[in-house]
């Protein structure tokens, strides 16, 4: 019997393993930089 580290290693592989596209998760990032890199200075220059 093979072993794997998850159950839906066999049936997923890729990037629909991980659940998201790689590519695209890197856009994420880049955008949550945009909208939430703002309001965190703004609530720390308030404390």
């Amino acid at each position: 019997m093979t072993k794997t580290e998850t159950w839906w290693e066999p049936i997923f592989s890729g990037n629909l393993s991980l659940g998201i596209n790689k590519d695209r998760l890197t856009e994420l990032e880049e955008e949550s930089f945009i909208y939430f890199h703002d309001t965190e200075e703004i609530e720390s220059q308030e404390q």
